[in-house]
């Protein structure tokens, strides 16, 4: 089930009552759940309890505080990363140490592997509307206004800027030149292109590590050496956006019943379930506890495959600042539409970058303003 599936299954839950006690939703939900004033903040059940939170990767907690206050408990943390295959970087004559971390070196590679005719395409893009807020918040650039629509409720996108420029027209010059190749939306067909070689790297989530990981290991595509990098990004200082699941508290709950859902938040967030989520998901889950990166069964995995420990270490390494907790949509998937169909228009060769970019700004701006209309803002 997907997290918009979840999310209006929740939100019929409104209507009918038949509410959990412990709701697992996307951090792209913050600002629909706190407007549904359904949710008891996580914060007050912390202050509550004198839970202390210190061991808390600050990114996670970040993620989830909107004006000054935390409303859930991250909970299976991802981040997007580049995933390629090594030994087309080898066949290329490429370092595959050294992995692009700009996207004009995507596009330099990508080059480079088509020429030698080590695979098809540089590099297979989905048309993901969840992958634009990362590459801006990697890239250093806010999303929305109002501080990514954390000090006051984002009315405006900022889309079309000077970084959201260098995206587009980089996404839209490596497709059309066919250094890159597009695959749609919502499909593992990116995932596909890799295995099938016709695009050495492609960009996902980290918890996708673990499963191809797994196909791998069966014997399947055995001519892929997979690598795991840090997302590329027009400017690769910029700090990594997190996103996963994350647990919320329905305040329709009877006291006994919340009090017994706060218990179990806390133990889904111990030490050592962290831990062994990121072990299980061969890293592809990141621990939101500093303690959890000393289990030694964690310690073993990411000393024996380096690999695994790369959506951690970038999660870690990034600046923490305004705009790494990424943008607080109040409908993400009205902007997310805006987005993709002006992508797909753009790609199609409809639209330039410059007009798709305009298109994409105008539509989720009309997104933003009427969904706080009819939440009264």
């Amino acid at each position: 089930m997907t997290y918009p599936d979840l999310f209006n299954k929740y939100r019929a839950g409104l209507t009918t009552g038949a509410l959990p006690d412990v709701a697992e939703m996307n951090v792209a939900y913050l600002q629909a759940l706190v407007d549904s004033r359904s949710v008891v903040p996580i914060e007050a059940c912390a202050s509550t309890d004198n839970y202390e939170q210190s061991d808390y990767v600050p990114q996670a907690i970040d993620a989830y505080t909107l004006k000054g206050v935390q409303w859930a408990m991250p909970w299976t943390v991802t981040g997007r990363v580049l995933l390629y295959d090594r030994n087309v970087f080898r066949a290329a004559g490429l370092d595959p140490d050294d992995p692009p971390a700009t996207l004009d070196e995507v596009i330099e590679d990508s080059r480079r592997i088509v020429e030698r005719g080590a695979s098809r395409h540089g590099i297979a893009l989905p048309t993901d509307p969840g992958l634009l807020p990362h590459l801006y918040t990697k890239s250093g650039q806010l999303y929305v206004n109002h501080h990514n629509g954390r000090t006051v409720r984002a009315t405006k996108t900022l889309l079309n800027s000077q970084i959201g420029r260098h995206i587009w027209t980089w996404w839209d010059d490596i497709v059309e030149s066919g250094l890159g190749i597009s695959t749609g939306r919502a499909t593992t067909d990116h995932l596909l292109a890799v295995a099938n070689r016709d695009a050495a790297m492609t960009i996902d989530s980290s918890n996708v590590v673990g499963p191809v990981f797994n196909v791998l290991s069966s014997g399947e595509f055995a001519h892929v050496d997979p690598g795991v990098a840090p997302l590329p990004a027009a400017n690769p200082a910029g700090g990594v956006m997190v996103s996963g699941g994350s647990l919320w508290l329905p305040r329709a709950s009877k006291p006994d019943k919340q009090a017994a859902a706060w218990e179990f938040v806390k133990f889904l967030s111990e030490p050592d379930q962290q831990a062994a989520y990121t072990v299980g998901t061969r890293g592809g889950y990141l621990p939101i506890r500093r303690s959890a990166s000393h289990d030694p069964e964690l310690q073993q995995m990411w000393q024996q495959d380096p690999r695994t420990h790369v959506p951690y270490d970038q999660l870690l390494s990034g600046p923490t600042n305004r705009v790494t907790p990424g943008p607080v949509l109040g409908d993400p998937d009205g902007v997310g539409d805006a987005v993709v169909d002006a992508l797909t228009g753009m790609l199609a060769g409809d639209l330039n970058p410059k007009n798709a970019l305009r298109q994409a700004q105008h539509d989720a701006d009309a997104a933003l303003a009427e969904y706080n209309r009819r939440v009264g803002t």
